[in-house]
Formats: structure tokens, sequence, C-alpha cells
């Protein structure tokens, strides 16, 4: 009887030990990441004049084209082109 009773106490004695010599370890990462800026090409007009006058008429004729590219929070990019005409005659 006393050898189940020492048995049953080396027994416990070491499954407490086992409990009390377990370490748990965590370890945490965190990235944070800024967003990548991408600079933007300023806005670009070209302007032609041209003036012609035949016969005593004057015309005048005025191309403007305007491009430049926009970028929206998501990172798409688009990109736009207007160009406008104007003819005088007098």
């Amino acid at each position: 009887m006393t050898r189940i009773w020492l048995a049953a106490t080396t027994a416990l004695t070491l499954m407490a030990g086992a409990a009390v010599a377990q370490t748990t370890t965590e370890t945490t990462t965190t990235e944070t990441r800024s967003p990548v800026i991408v600079p933007v090409a300023p806005q670009v007009t070209q302007t032609t004049n041209q003036r012609t006058v035949e016969n005593g008429v004057v015309t005048d004729h005025t191309k403007s084209t305007t491009s430049g590219t926009t970028v929206s929070p998501y990172g798409d990019t688009t990109t736009t082109r207007r160009t406008t005409e104007t003819t005088t005659v007098r």
C-alpha cells in the first residue's frame, strides 16, 4: 500500500512540476505601411494662335489643348485631354 501511495504521490508531484515548468511564449509582429504617394504631373496647356488677313477679311483661329493626369485615392490614374478651337472672322 505504501508503494502505491508513494508512486501516486511521485506521479502527482511530477505532473504538478511539469505544469509549473511549462512556459508559453507568444510573439505578435505588426507591420504598418504608409500609402505610396505617386507624384502627378501638372496640367499642361498648349495654345496656338493664327491670324490670316485676306482681301481685307481678318480671320483669327485659336486652338487650345489642355491635358493632365489625376490619381484617385485607390491609385487609379485618369488622363484627360481637352481641345478647344475658336475661329473669328471680321
